[in-house]
């Protein structure tokens, strides 16, 4: 079954139950409810399913890049304060651990 056999607007109600918080069980005990075919159900559930990881894969992506970008500066932040005699506890402890903080983030995000 492919996605020309979702009804308009299931997909986004799925959607905005899952923002919602609820858990797959209870998304497709209300649409087994409201009489919607166990076939359509299921491929609606599978394609916002793969809509949302593929979202949350992209910002994983993102915060991957950013968290590394910053571990770049906060290296080169680091080095220019050693090398004028300049305290770089703050670059080198702070930034690192923000980086470092936003690479794991970006990680898990991305795999799942």
């Amino acid at each position: 079954m492919n996605q020309h056999h979702i009804p308009d607007g299931l997909a986004h109600e799925v959607w905005q139950l899952y923002a919602g918080g609820h858990t797959t069980d209870e998304i497709m005990s209300r649409l087994i409810k409201r009489e919607i075919p166990q076939e359509v159900a299921d491929e609606v559930v599978k394609t916002v399913r793969a809509m949302r990881m593929k979202r949350k894969r992209s910002q994983g992506l993102v915060l991957a890049g950013i968290g590394s970008v910053v571990l770049v500066l906060a290296f080169l932040v680091a080095y220019i304060l050693s090398k004028n005699g300049c305290d770089t506890a703050v670059a080198l402890y702070g930034l690192t651990t923000i980086g470092i903080g936003l690479l794991f983030t970006g990680m898990v995000f991305y795999f799942g």
